[in-house]
């Protein structure tokens, strides 16, 4: 998302669609209908400049000060060179993870180990860090195992996967998909029925069928209103999201999407979400307008 100015100053990096987001989600908090907010990575793009983290507290204030600003870490906190970091970029322009770590004490188990979960109401929420090491038997691979095979499907029905390097995106370049990534990682999801997983990094957004290994497990079906409907009660495949339009300039959608792409869209906006015990309800929410311009539900 990052951060807009709120008058004429000008500043080292700026996203011109934050201010709109930001304000489109503080209407929702004022409608007591919002629980939390998930920020998937790439938080205030200070990248070095301290004030700038300033700027983008005192911007999301109306939004964090009243509901649970939960978020993951993104390469423009945590990539710098000889760091530690897996991705060997001066992204987060020296931070290495220490700003974002002292202004958002999620719920670690340690300093730079930036992965976690927690559950609220219906669903269960694993949260990683796609900058750190998730290499097969590495410490994260290994809690990200536990962590989602202990989930009690009768309590908390919905698993929720987030992290911020998308493992499905028609985008191409520099924020195309890491296939080592991708091999180590997807078969966990797979083997512990992930129902939404959820992405940023690209800056528009995406969604795909029910996919596993680059091949549609199952698509769809529109309901009486027309909306998208997956049946989770026939387990396919993680359904992908990439949901990074809150603010950085747009990326262009790619008009010759893959067969598991279903929708792309390049707009400012964000995902909302209504999850019961057997339907998880997902929006795509235009910042400007406010309209909804995609909708899909996961029905048990």
């Amino acid at each position: 998302m990052g951060k807009t100015p709120l008058d004429a100053s000008e500043e080292h990096y700026i996203q011109p669609g934050a201010l709109s987001v930001i304000k489109a989600i503080a209407s929702e908090v004022d409608s007591n209908n919002l629980n939390s907010v998930f920020h998937i990575g790439d938080i205030s793009y200070a990248t070095g400049f301290l004030a700038e983290w300033d700027f983008f507290m005192n911007l999301i204030s109306p939004v964090a000060s009243r509901v649970s600003y939960m978020t993951a870490i993104g390469n423009h906190e945590r990539d710098y060179v000889s760091s530690g970091s897996v991705y060997q970029t001066p992204d987060s322009g020296g931070e290495c993870g220490v700003p974002y770590e002292t202004y958002f004490p999620m719920p670690t188990s340690a300093k730079d180990k930036p992965w976690y979960s927690i559950e609220q109401a219906s669903v269960h929420f694993t949260v990683i860090s796609t900058e750190h090491d998730w290499s097969i038997n590495s410490q994260q691979y290994e809690w990200m195992k536990k962590d989602m095979a202990s989930v009690n499907r009768q309590h908390t029905p919905w698993l929720v996967f987030m992290g911020h390097r998308p493992m499905y995106t028609s985008n191409q370049g520099f924020s195309s998909k890491d296939q080592n990534f991708i091999k180590a990682v997807e078969p966990l999801l797979f083997e512990n029925t992930v129902d939404l997983a959820l992405f940023g990094h690209v800056h528009n957004y995406e969604r795909t069928c029910s996919v596993y290994q680059n091949k549609c497990k199952a698509m769809p079906i529109k309901d009486q209103k027309g909306v998208d409907t997956y049946d989770n009660k026939n387990y396919s495949a993680p359904v992908h999201a990439v949901i990074g339009m809150a603010g950085f300039t747009l990326d262009k959608s790619s008009n010759n999407g893959e067969s598991w792409s279903l929708k792309r869209i390049s707009e400012f906006g964000y995902l909302r979400a209504h999850a019961t015990k057997n339907d998880l309800n997902l929006e795509f929410v235009t910042s400007d307008t406010r309209e909804v311009k995609d909708s899909f539900r996961i029905t048990k």
